[in-house]
């Protein structure tokens, strides 16, 4: 009977301790929960302030082509007039302007058109005659008298002598002329009024002014 109770008993301690032991968890078949991933907070976009502008130094302006100026200059030159007597030819001193367009040769020999300041002198050339171009090469000047010159010019010997001589020793005043070449509108010419030729450069003519 005691051997009973005693196997009673400890069949209880022992279901009692088995009760008492903490239950196995079964491995769990639900997939673990993915974490959470918060989204960054949205800062506000700081714009950079922009930089206070600084004055751009002053350019100058591009230069503009200036307009083309005539460049005049002035000299004094000699020419020469028939006295009032037709004995010779008499040298004075005139002043002319040179510029881009009239060349010194040129405006030499235009005064010879000019009725001259003083009592004594004339001028040999018929009004209205002119020089259509006056050019310088070698020593030779050659002059292109316009040809009106050919019908309007009425002197005789001595005055085709003076109006060729005062042309001639104005133009071999400069330097650089020897001889000097005479064509009218452009052509060569054998002699204006039949008294000199004309057809061969003329040389200074001194003694016309003696």
């Amino acid at each position: 009977m005691k051997k009973i109770l005693m196997s009673a008993m400890l069949a209880l301690l022992m279901l009692t301790a088995g009760c008492d032991k903490p239950p196995v968890d079964e491995p769990s078949t639900t997939p673990p929960a993915k974490p959470v991933q918060t989204q960054p907070e949205d800062k506000p976009e700081v714009k950079p302030e922009p930089k206070p502008e600084t004055e751009k130094p002053m350019q100058p302006e591009e230069n503009k082509p200036a307009k083309h100026e005539k460049k005049e200059q002035s000299m004094t030159v000699k020419v020469y007039y028939p006295d009032d007597s037709g004995m010779r030819l008499v040298e004075v001193e005139r002043e002319i302007i040179v510029d881009d367009s009239v060349d010194k040769y040129t405006a030499a020999v235009e005064t010879l058109l000019e009725e001259p300041e003083e009592e004594n002198l004339t001028t040999i050339f018929p009004k209205h005659t002119g020089f259509r171009k006056v050019t310088v090469e070698n020593g030779l000047a050659t002059v292109d008298i316009d040809g009106s010159i050919l019908k309007s010019f009425v002197g005789g010997s001595t005055g085709e002598e003076f109006l060729i001589g005062s042309v001639v020793d104005t133009l071999t005043n400069f330097p650089e002329v020897k001889r000097v070449k005479f064509l009218v509108n452009g052509q060569e010419v054998e002699t204006l009024s039949g008294h000199m030729d004309l057809s061969i450069p003329i040389e200074r003519m001194e003694r016309l002014t003696k």
